[in-house]
C-alpha cells in the first residue's frame, strides 16, 4: 500500500476521480455515456503526447515544439496529398512523408541539445518558430489561404482513414446495467478476498459456522440487491439498503471468521474505551458532521444571491475587520523568529508594514469571494468541507486507537459509519439534485458498510506481521484481477446506452432520434501509444536508461549509458507521436489550420506533471500522464455541462491544477526518497 501511495501515478489518480466526481456532480450531462465517449476522444491526442512528452521529461528535457509538431504533421499531410507534383500524390506516401519530415526534425532537435549543450527549451523554442512559419508560407504560397481543405476526399484517404480514424457507433445494449453491477460485485469480492488473504493468518481448516454465516450473509445480500432493483419507494429503499449492508457485513465476517484465524489480543486490547489520544479527533470530528448535516438550517439551497449582498449591512464590516486581524496575526507569526532576539526599528517598520499588507490582502481575498461566491455555493462548499473533514478526523483517530485499543478502534469506527449513514439521509432528503439524491446516499451507505466491516475485522481477527509468499502472491493477483473487472464494468456503464431494440424500435416509431454514442479510433490509439511507453519505461534497459540519463546525465554516461542517444531518441519519440496525433487530425476533420497545435506544448506539460513527472528529470510515470490528459479533457467538456460557467475558466483550472500538481509530486518525490 505504502507503495502504491508514493507513486507518481497517485496524485493524478485521484485528481482524476475527484474531478470526475465535482463536474459529475454539476453538469447536467456530464457521466453520461455520450458525455464520456466525448472527453475520452479529446483526451486521446493529449494522451499521446502526454506519453511522450512524460518520457521526454523523465530524461530531463522539453519539447516546445510538440504542439506546432502535430499542426505541421497534418499540414504536411495535406500539402503533399494535394499540390506534390502539382497534382498531388496517393495519401498513404503523404502520410509517410510527415512521418519522416517529424522525425528528421525530432533527430535533429535531439542532435543539437546534444552538440551545443544548450537548454533544450531553446532549441524546440527555434524549431517552433521555424515550423510555425513555414506552415503559414507554405499554404499561404499553394493554396491561397491560411488552412488546407478536402484532405479527406484525396486518393487513398477514405481507407486510411476506416482503419485509421474509424468510429464505432455504440447502441441499443439493454445488457448493460446488468453487465456493470455483476462485474462491480464479482471485481469488489476479489479485491476484498485479495486484502483479507493478505492481512490475516489462514486457518488450518474451514470453520463450518463462519462458512454458515458467510454463505446466509451472502444470500442475504444478494435477495436485498434484487429487491433493490426492483423497488423504487423510499421507504422500500432504505429497508433493502439497510438490509443489503448487513449481508455484506456478515458474509464478509463470515469468510474471514471461517478462512483465518481469530483475534487473541488481551482484555485491555479488546475494551470497548476510547483512548484518551483519540478522544479530541472523535468530538471534532463528531462535531464537524453534526455542522455539515445542520448547515441546511442558516443557508437556503434556493438562494442564489452572492454572500456579500446577502449577509447583514451591519455585518459587513465585522467580517473586513476579522479578515484584517487575521492577516495581521499571520504576518506576527511570520516574522516572530526574526526579532526574537530584539527588536530594532528595522524590525518595528518591517513588521509594520508587512503586518498591513497581510492584512489588506487578506480582506481583499475575502471580500472578493464573498461578492463572487453565492449562498447556494458556500452552502455546498460548507457541506463537503465539514462533511468530508470530519470523517477525515474520524479516520485518524481510529487509526491512533488502534495502536493500543482494538476496543476503541472498532468503536471509533461505528461512530464513523453511523456519520456516514446520517450524512446520506441528510443529503437524501436535502439535496435537490437527482444525482445526490440518488447516487451520493448510496455510496455513503455502501462506504458505511465497508468502514463497520473493516473495523469489525480489525477488532476480531489476528493480523499478520510476517510475509506469506503463496498468500501474498494469491492476495496480489485477486486484487489486480478484482481491480480490472470492476474497471470493465465502470467502462461498460459509461460507454454504453441501456437502450433496447425494443426501446430504439419505440423512439422510431415516434419520430424521436435514436441517442448514438460513438467511440473513435483515436482512443484506441491513446491506449496502445501509452502501454507501449508503460512497458518501455518500466520494464525494458532503455526505460532504465531514461531515469538515469534525467537523473545525471554524466553519471549516466559514466556507467556505460548511451546517453546521447537515449536524448535523440527520446527527442525522435515526440516527433513521431506528433505525426500520428496530425495524422489522426488531417483524417478526422479534413481541414488543418496553418496555426493548428499551436500552445498546445504547455497543456501537453501540464498533462506530464499532473501525471507526476518531475521538471528537474529522472522521476515520473506514463500511467498518470495519461490520466493528466484525461483530467484536462474533462475539464474542456465538462465546463460545457455545466449551465451558467464560463467555458473560458478551464484556463484559471488548468493554472490550479498545475501547481497543485507541482506541490502534490514535490511531497510524493520526498516520500519516495524517505522510504529508500
Amino acid at each position: 500500500m505504502r507503495r502504491w501511495l508514493i507513486s507518481p501515478e497517485i496524485g493524478a489518480l485521484i485528481g482524476a476521480v475527484v474531478v470526475w466526481l465535482f463536474l459529475w456532480g454539476n453538469g447536467e450531462t456530464f457521466g453520461t455515456a455520450g458525455t464520456t465517449l466525448n472527453w475520452l476522444d479529446v483526451a486521446a491526442p493529449y494522451g499521446i503526447m502526454a506519453t511522450a512528452i512524460a518520457l521526454l521529461m523523465i530524461g530531463g528535457e522539453f519539447d516546445l515544439s510538440s504542439g506546432v509538431m502535430t499542426g505541421a504533421a497534418a499540414m504536411t499531410i495535406g500539402l503533399v496529398s494535394r499540390f506534390f507534383a502539382g497534382t498531388g500524390i496517393h495519401i498513404g506516401w503523404a502520410i509517410l512523408a510527415a512521418f519522416a519530415v517529424a522525425g528528421a526534425i525530432g533527430w535533429f532537435n535531439g542532435y543539437m541539445v546534444n552538440k551545443t549543450g544548450l537548454p533544450s527549451f531553446i532549441i524546440t523554442l527555434a524549431s517552433f518558430f521555424v515550423m510555425r512559419g513555414l506552415m503559414l508560407v507554405l499554404s499561404k504560397r499553394l493554396a491561397q489561404k491560411v488552412y488546407i481543405d478536402q484532405i479527406t476526399d484525396q486518393r487513398g484517404a477514405a481507407g486510411f482513414r476506416q482503419w485509421i480514424a474509424h468510429e464505432w457507433r455504440l447502441t441499443e445494449f439493454g445488457a448493460r446495467d446488468w453487465i456493470f453491477v455483476i462485474c462491480v460485485i464479482v471485481g469488489a469480492v476479489l479485491f476484498i478476498l485479495g486484502l483479507l488473504d493478505q492481512s490475516f493468518i489462514r486457518r488450518v481448516a474451514l470453520a463450518p459456522l463462519g462458512v454458515l454465516v458467510g454463505v446466509l450473509g451472502a444470500t442475504g445480500a444478494l435477495a436485498s440487491f434484487v429487491a433493490l432493483l426492483e423497488t423504487d419507494g423510499l421507504a422500500e429503499n432504505t429497508l433493502f439498503g439497510v438490509l443489503l449492508g448487513a449481508g455484506s457485513i456478515a458474509a464478509i465476517g463470515g469468510l474471514a471468521w471461517a478462512r483465518w484465524v481469530p483475534g487473541t489480543g488481551g482484555r485491555a486490547s479488546t475494551r470497548f474505551a476510547i483512548p484518551r489520544d483519540a478522544m479530541g479527533g472523535v468530538i471534532v470530528g463528531v462535531v464537524g458532521i453534526a455542522l455539515a448535516c445542520a448547515i441546511h438550517i442558516p443557508f437556503d439551497r434556493n438562494e442564489r444571491r452572492a454572500v456579500l449582498t446577502w449577509i447583514s449591512p451591519s455585518l459587513r464590516p465585522l467580517i473586513a475587520v476579522a479578515a484584517a486581524l487575521l492577516g495581521l496575526a499571520l504576518a506576527v507569526r511570520s516574522l516572530l523568529p526574526q526579532v526574537r532576539g530584539g527588536i530594532t526599528r528595522t524590525g518595528y517598520a518591517k513588521l509594520v508594514v508587512f503586518g498591513f499588507y497581510s492584512a489588506l490582502v487578506l480582506v481583499t481575498l475575502v471580500v472578493s469571494a464573498l461578492q463572487l461566491a453565492t449562498v447556494q455555493a458556500l452552502r455546498a462548499l460548507g457541506l463537503l468541507v465539514l462533511g468530508t473533514g470530519g470523517v477525515v478526523v474520524l479516520l485518524a483517530a481510529r487509526g491512533r486507537a488502534a495502536a493500543s485499543s482494538r476496543g476503541g478502534q472498532l468503536l471509533i469506527g461505528v461512530i464513523g459509519a453511523t456519520a456516514l449513514v446520517v450524512l446520506g439521509l441528510v443529503t437524501r432528503i436535502d439535496s435537490s439534485a437527482p444525482r445526490f439524491r440518488t447516487v451520493l446516499p448510496a455510496v455513503l451507505g455502501a462506504a458505511a458498510a465497508a468502514l463497520l466491516a473493516n473495523s469489525w475485522l480489525e477488532y476480531a481477527m489476528e493480523k499478520r506481521t510476517f510475509g506469506v509468499m503463496a498468500a501474498d502472491r494469491l492476495g496480489r493477483r485477486l486484487q489486480v484481477v478484482g481491480a480490472f473487472v470492476a474497471v470493465v464494468g465502470v467502462l461498460v456503464r459509461l460507454g454504453f446506452t441501456n437502450f433496447s431494440a425494443a426501446h430504439a424500435a419505440k423512439l422510431r416509431e415516434a419520430g424521436e432520434p435514436v441517442p448514438q454514442n460513438v467511440l473513435r479510433q483515436t482512443v484506441v490509439w491513446w491506449l496502445l501509444v501509452a502501454g507501449i511507453g508503460a512497458y518501455i519505461l518500466v520494464k525494458t534497459k532503455w526505460g532504465n536508461w531514461i531515469f538515469a540519463v534525467g537523473g545525471n546525465k554524466d553519471a549516466a554516461r559514466a556507467i556505460g549509458v548511451p546517453a546521447n542517444r537515449v536524448k535523440i531518441a527520446l527527442f525522435v519519440t515526440v516527433s513521431i507521436c506528433a505525426a500520428l496525433s496530425g495524422t489522426l487530425i488531417a483524417l478526422r476533420y479534413g481541414t488543418v489550420q496553418a496555426d493548428q497545435g499551436t500552445g498546445l506544448e504547455f497543456e501537453f506539460i501540464i498533462a506530464a506533471v499532473v501525471g507526476g513527472c518531475l521538471m528537474t528529470g529522472g522521476y515520473g510515470s506514463v500511467i498518470g500522464a495519461s490520466l493528466g490528459a484525461a483530467i484536462l479533457a474533462m475539464s474542456t467538456t465538462g465546463f460545457q455541462t455545466v449551465a451558467g460557467w464560463n467555458g473560458d475558466g478551464r484556463y484559471a483550472f488548468l493554472g490550479g491544477v498545475l501547481l497543485v500538481a507541482v506541490l502534490v509530486n514535490t511531497y510524493t518525490r520526498r516520500k519516495a526518497l524517505e522510504s529508500r
